[in-house]
């Protein structure tokens, strides 16, 4: 049986999912964690981000994964519809199934309509744009955002992907993120985008470390001068990250160091969420259920 939409396999693509286990099919701990579904979902985000067809070359340097590895993965994913290539090209792509889990794994978790309502109340008691955004590949992209009332505001654009090095939301994605995609993020060249911009991986790693500790993250003038954004994770009954909200506003207005009830009311905010989801990652921290998010 396929594994999408429950249909019967045929033979060639049971023969090319076969063929893609091989050496891939390895776990990290006995039962556990499949290496090989591990690169799978990380090829489906890779092309998700990239918003255009892309090479099995410039596909497996992004992933730092071997070309044959990629390729197995690729065509096993064809097989069943999960990804198209292009004839003339040889570029791949989504494949049209995705569309039909997506619609169902939308109605079945959608973080958006959960966090909306808390947005706004955060919105209103910080007056401040507050934005929510969800880690794709050890980046955060925006996925809703609300305006502040004020005569002057700074706003994020939906589908905008944000910096994991150069961001409060793209450090706190990262943060989050498997060891391995922290490595190769970093590995890369980090371009420095203000005066302001931490590039040096050893101390973005030192903060990766301290977000999971304190569970929030600010980047005043990092990715544009005057701009400035702090930001705390959304987490699940396991304390994954399924989302980040995030004040963002003028330096100004977000100053530095942190303001203490500003990071009060972003923590309140993103821990009424988590519990939503039944996290207790803020309730071990101390982080105390705040009244103006209790929206029941």
């Amino acid at each position: 049986v396929s594994p999408v939409l429950g249909k019967p396999m045929i033979a060639h693509d049971a023969d090319a999912l076969a063929a893609s286990v091989g050496d891939d099919e390895s776990v990290s701990a006995p039962g556990t964690i499949i290496q090989s579904v591990i690169v799978t979902a990380s090829v489906l985000e890779a092309l998700a981000a990239a918003g255009k067809p892309m090479r099995l070359t410039e596909l497996a340097e992004q992933l730092g994964e071997a070309k044959a590895r990629i390729h197995r993965h690729l065509a096993t994913l064809r097989s069943v519809g999960l990804v198209d290539q292009d004839r003339s090209s040889e570029r791949y792509r989504l494949g049209w199934k995705l569309v039909n889990l997506g619609q169902v794994a939308a109605e079945q978790f959608e973080i958006r309509a959960i966090a909306e309502p808390f947005m706004l109340r955060l919105r209103d008691l910080s007056r401040q744009t507050v934005v929510l955004s969800v880690p794709v590949n050890g980046e955060a992209m925006v996925t809703a955002v609300m305006e502040s009332a004020n005569l002057v505001t700074i706003s994020v654009r939906r589908g905008a992907r944000l910096p994991a090095h150069a961001s409060s939301q793209g450090r706190l994605a990262l943060a989050f993120a498997l060891p391995k995609l922290q490595k190769r993020i970093l590995a890369r060249k980090l371009p420095m985008l203000t005066p302001k911009t931490v590039t040096d991986p050893a101390l973005i790693r030192t903060r990766l470390a301290e977000i999971r500790e304190q569970l929030y993250e600010h980047a005043p003038g990092e990715t544009l001068l005057g701009i400035s954004a702090l930001a705390a994770p959304l987490l699940d009954h396991e304390d994954r990250l399924v989302g980040i909200i995030a004040l963002v506003g003028s330096e100004q207005d977000i100053p530095t160091p942190v303001e203490p009830e500003q990071l009060r009311l972003t923590q309140a905010c993103a821990a009424a969420i988590s519990a939503k989801l039944h996290a207790t990652a803020y309730r071990r921290l101390g982080v105390s259920w705040a009244k103006e998010f209790d929206l029941d």
